[in-house]
């Protein structure tokens, strides 16, 4: 953990030495948001990039995750259902794991499952079950007009109930005189908050005990939740990890829209939205389906490319359609984009990744007792298979002797 607070830490600063200081920074800080400032890392074209936190700043976020992750017996990852392997950082993974011997137990919560649909979701569950237990969850209701599917027994209450008989469990297990805590970590708006809320909620405790809302940032200190004297959940603020490859102009402007596809970043930081629905239309792209589905929900016509991209076409229409128009009718395409990411953000546009093909090892023997650094890469059935006994998944949309097939039938349509 210790490695991976300095290599962000150490980002921050090479980032620090690239920014510019601005006027509307200085009148930010005065404002709810001191404590976790923020400047716009730009290239050697002064073009703005990805905003990142202040060296300083992001010491103090990063102190509380760290907080958050030292002091938890148990860490559920939250992931977005719609990207799970882009809200996903093997790095944190190891380093949560490593920490106190490896003593500590990780379970993936795949949430806002209910914006992709059945075989979806469980060819993710199947994928993420190689690496860790996974629980799916439906954390809240969905966003308004947001298209959704029906996951039959995977309701909010059937799913929050499931996973606090889980953690339940392992704490009878543990037979400790304190309460065993829980911490909770993920990207920004994956809906860790929203976990929490459903557990709260489900063991008679107040509605709304964390502050949810539909962009980043909400959470921006550890908070204690109290759910008996059995357990205690630990919410931590959204952390990106920069995974760049280079420092190049291009790899920067794809992982700014890589992250505002994520709801990583607040809509009022975000200087161009255009990248983001260029990438989603690419993505979108290729399934037929779900493409034209995009063209119907904002009734354009048949789109035409221009350079081999229809990004252009697409929003000119959606300006035409949405009044996103200015001097002279002339679309106004950064507007158009805005709106666009707004609707992807409510779950208006359906759109997901597929887990990458699986291809099997040859099996190897493994001792009983876990290894005090898991290696987080290829098949770990084993140390998932006696993890899930802890927490006696079996049941519970858990892991089993089928490599979770029959455990997830009832996810099928």
């Amino acid at each position: 953990m210790a490695a991976l607070l300095a290599s962000a830490q150490a980002r921050a600063a090479k980032y620090d030495k690239k920014s510019t200081p601005h006027d509307e920074d200085a009148m930010d800080d005065e404002d709810d948001e001191d404590d976790f400032e923020r400047f716009d890392l730009e290239d050697d074209e002064g073009t703005t990039g990805i905003n990142v936190k202040k060296e300083s700043s992001r010491r103090a976020f990063d102190k509380v995750y760290k907080s958050v992750v030292d002091s938890a017996d148990v860490v559920l990852y939250v992931l977005d259902a719609r990207d799970p392997d882009g809200t996903r950082s093997k790095e944190v993974e190891r380093m949560v794991m490593a920490a106190d011997g490896g003593s500590k137990r990780m379970i993936f919560i795949l949430n806002k499952i209910d914006l992709v649909p059945p075989p979806v979701l469980k060819s993710w569950l199947i994928h993420l079950r190689r690496s860790f237990p996974t629980l799916p969850l439906r954390a809240s209701k969905p966003a308004p007009n947001a298209k959704t599917f029906d996951h039959k027994d995977l309701s909010i209450k059937g799913t929050s109930e499931a996973l606090i008989k889980a953690l339940k469990t392992f704490a009878e297990s543990r037979q400790l005189k304190r309460s065993v805590k829980v911490g909770i970590i993920g990207y920004p708006n994956v809906g860790k908050s929203s976990v929490i809320n459903a557990l709260t909620s489900r063991m008679g405790g107040r509605v709304g005990a964390c502050p949810v809302g539909a962009e980043a940032g909400v959470t921006t200190s550890m908070r204690e939740v109290k759910l008996d004297n059995k357990l205690k959940l630990l919410d931590s603020p959204g952390i990106v990890f920069p995974n760049a490859a280079d420092d190049s102009k291009k790899s920067k402007i794809e992982e700014q829209a890589r992250l505002i596809l994520l709801n990583a970043i607040p809509p009022k930081e975000i200087t161009d939205p255009i990248p983001a629905v260029a990438l989603l239309m690419k993505r979108l792209s290729s399934s037929p389906e779900l493409f034209a589905k995009l063209v119907e929900m904002y009734g354009i016509p048949p789109l035409h490319t221009i350079n081999g991209d229809t990004t252009n076409d697409f929003l000119v229409q959606v300006a035409r359609k949405r009044g996103r128009l200015g001097k002279g009718g002339v679309p106004n395409l950064h507007g158009a984009a805005q709106s666009v990411i707004t609707d992807w953000r409510d779950g208006r546009i359906q759109g997901w990744t597929t887990p990458p093909r699986y291809t099997a090892t040859p099996a190897t023997k493994s001792t009983k007792s876990a290894p005090a650094t898991p290696g987080l890469i290829g098949d770990q059935k084993e140390i998932v298979k006696e993890w899930a006994a802890e927490f006696k998944l079996e049941g519970l949309w858990g892991d089993d002797d089928n490599d979770t097939t029959s455990a997830t039938e009832a996810m099928e349509t």
